[in-house]
Parts: C-alpha cells; sequence; structure tokens
C-alpha cells in the first residue's frame, strides 16, 4: 500500500446509513458515497477504488447485480466487493459469492468489524497484485476464480439430483474433466462400492489405494497427485497443475466437492437402509404367511383324514344296524341318502380350507414378485 489514503467507494440507497459510514472511516481512509448501483458504476468509470462496500437491497440495479457488472469491467474487475446485508441465509450468501463479492456482513455490524474487514481484503489484495505481473493476469485470475466457484456450485446442485450411486459418480468424473483434472474415484455404498474412472477401467492398484485409506489421513499429496477419502468415498487426482497458486485454489475446491458428495452419498445410503428394512420386514411377513399355510395345509389334511374316518365308521355302523332296525327298503334308501348329503357337506366345507390356502398362496406370490424386481 502507498503513503496515499486507501479509497474506499461506500454504495447505499439510504443517506444516514452512508453519513455514518462515511464518519468512521474518512479519517483512516479516503471515502466516496454513493446511493445507487448505476452511480457506482460511473463513479468507477472516473476514479477507481481499492474496495467497495456493497449494500445488497437497493431500489433498480441491487448490489448483486452491480458487483457482475464490477467484475464484467476489465478496468476495476480486480476491486474488492464487501457486501453489507440483513439477510443472513446461506442463499444469499452464495448469490454473493456468485456476483464475485469477497465478503459479506450482516446487519446490524461492528462498525470495528467493518474496519477489520477492509483492513483484512485489502491486504488479501496487495498479496494478490504482487503475484500478477500485469492487467492480463489480473483479468485471467478473476474470470478463472469465478468460472472455478461456478463449477463447484454446479455440483452441489447436480448432487441432490443423482437418485444413485453411478449418477453420482458420473457427476463426480465429469466435474473434474471441467478443471482438466484425470480423476478416479470409489463410492461405498450400503447396496455396493463402485470404482469408475473417465475412459478407462480403474487400475487394480488405484482400488487398493483408495480402499486402503478409509479411516486415514483425508488428504494425501504425493507431487502432483492427491488422494483424498472421507467415511464413503475415495478420490484421486492424477495431475495436479504445477502453478502452486493454481494447485492450491483447485485443492480447496476438490475438498469442497468431496465434502458434498460425501453428504449425497450419506443420503443414498440413509435412504437405501431404510428401503431395505421395509424389504426385511416384508419378507419376514411372507415367511410368516408361508408357515401359516403350511399349517392350514395340515390342519386340512388332518380334518379331511378325520372326517373320512368318522363318516366311514357311522355308514358302517347303520349299515349293521339296518338288520335289527326292521327297515323297509325305501327308509333305508332313504337313511342313507340322508347320511350322503350331510357327508357331502362336511367334504364341501374340508374344501373352503384348500381353497383359502389358495388364495393365500396367490397373495404371497405376488408379494416375492414386488421384492423380487426392487432386488433386482
Amino acid at each position: 500500500m502507498s503513503d496515499t489514503k486507501v479509497h474506499i467507494l461506500v454504495v447505499d440507497d439510504q443517506p444516514a446509513n452512508l453519513l455514518l459510514i462515511l464518519r468512521v472511516l474518512e479519517e483512516k481512509f479516503k471515502v466516496t458515497c454513493v446511493e445507487s448501483g448505476q452511480a457506482a458504476l460511473d463513479s468507477m468509470e472516473h476514479d477507481t477504488p481499492d474496495l467497495v462496500l456493497m449494500d445488497v437491497r437497493m431500489p433498480g440495479m441491487d448490489g448483486y447485480e452491480c458487483c457482475r457488472q464490477i467484475k464484467d469491467n476489465f478496468s476495476f474487475s480486480q476491486v474488492p466487493v464487501i457486501f453489507l446485508s440483513a439477510n443472513t441465509s446461506i442463499e444469499d450468501k452464495i448469490k454473493g459469492y456468485e456476483a464475485g463479492g469477497a465478503d459479506y456482513l450482516t446487519k446490524p455490524c461492528d462498525i470495528q468489524e467493518v474496519v477489520a474487514k477492509i483492513e483484512h481484503n485489502l491486504v488479501l489484495q496487495d498479496e494478490f497484485k504482487g503475484k500478477l505481473k500485469n492487467a492480463n493476469d489480473f483479468a485471467t485470475l478473476a474470470m478463472s476464480n469465478s468460472g472455478e466457484l461456478g463449477v463447484v456450485l454446479q455440483f452441489m446442485e447436480g448432487s441432490f439430483e443423482c437418485e444413485d450411486q453411478d449418477a453420482l459418480a458420473k457427476l463426480i468424473l465429469s466435474t473434474f474433466e471441467s478443471y482438466q483434472l484425470n480423476a478416479c474415484v470409489q463410492l461405498r455404498g450400503s447396496q455396493a462400492t463402485i470404482n469408475a474412472c473417465v475412459g478407462r477401467a480403474v487400475a487394480p492398484l488405484e482400488i487398493s489405494l483408495m480402499t486402503e485409506v478409509i479411516g486415514g489421513e483425508k488428504i494425501m499429496e504425493f507431487g502432483r497427485r492427491v488422494l483424498c477419502t472421507s467415511n464413503n468415498m475415495s478420490l484421486i487426482i492424477k495431475n495436479l497443475p504445477e502453478d502452486e497458486m493454481l494447485s492450491g485454489r483447485l485443492k480447496d475446491h476438490i475438498v469442497s466437492i468431496l465434502n458434498g458428495a460425501t453428504a449425497r452419498m450419506n443420503n443414498l445410503n440413509m435412504a437405501f437402509d431404510k428401503e431395505q428394512q421395509v424389504v426385511n420386514r416384508i419378507k419376514q411377513t411372507l415367511e410368516d404367511i408361508e408357515q401359516t399355510l403350511s399349517n392350514i395345509e395340515k390342519l386340512a389334511d388332518k380334518k379331511h383324514k378325520d372326517t373320512s374316518e368318522v363318516l366311514g365308521q357311522l355308514n358302517q355302523d347303520i349299515n349293521e344296524s339296518f338288520s335289527r332296525l326292521a327297515l323297509s327298503e325305501e327308509q333305508e334308501n332313504h337313511f342313507l341318502e340322508l347320511l350322503k348329503k350331510s357327508a357331502d357337506e362336511l367334504f364341501k366345507i374340508a374344501g373352503e380350507d384348500s381353497e383359502l390356502k389358495s388364495q393365500f398362496e396367490a397373495i404371497s406370490s405376488k408379494l416375492f414378485g414386488i421384492i423380487s424386481s426392487k432386488e433386482s
């Protein structure tokens, strides 16, 4: 930093807020205050500040859109933007990062915290400038940072749509392809373990490495290679760039993607385990039904056998008694007809057990079919 005062541009549509910030900052910094996003862009065209304090909610052009236009302008795309907002949700902070913001403070905020954030970002900006040789480097790195973060955000959004391990593995690999990184991944799910790589089979040594690091260090580096692991996945990157700054940024993105993929794997595993519990309960129910059917069949057989024996004995006793009863032939035939009718009714009742068993078997067969289709 030079001996001249650092120039801070403050953007807020509320004059009272501008006055408060001006009074606090003007002793230490050169401060310019404007009341709209368009006024901020116009001001920066004539006098580029060292840092912008940007309110989010403003009529017309909001702070996010103003920041995007700042980052799209080559002349001052490197100027850090700190957002000031009463919105505290993670979604709003993500919008700030997507727009290109360097930091995000929530209102009401301690004014000393604002000063500390300004000084911290100015130090980072000085370090940033020291590593770049010319204005073209500024533009290239700004675009790279935005694009790299966009890839991470796209992965996070896409991961929620992955319904199984195969889809998640494909998304992980395609994400690293966007960074021009050669990756292979192992996903360890409740249902199966998947090893995947782009354009080729995963080498046995790679599988061994990804398996053996379970429970060890989260990140291990071997020259331009890095091995990352979590409780349910491992990842090998084989071609980190030699540029230390780029490599450092990519390693941060790799960890973010690893954490997002791990969270999605946890969700998939929980869903599979829950479904498997339901399947197991259905299987147990089917086993109970089969046991019941077996018991019904045994009882039906016994009832049928006992009924036949009783009726046979009754028929024999009656025939033996006819000679002693001195019944006419017509009376004997009538009596036998009544006996036969009663026997037929008894056998019909016994047969209903078999029909009930057949109905149970049909239901059981359908349930087994459902289970088989879910497991295949």
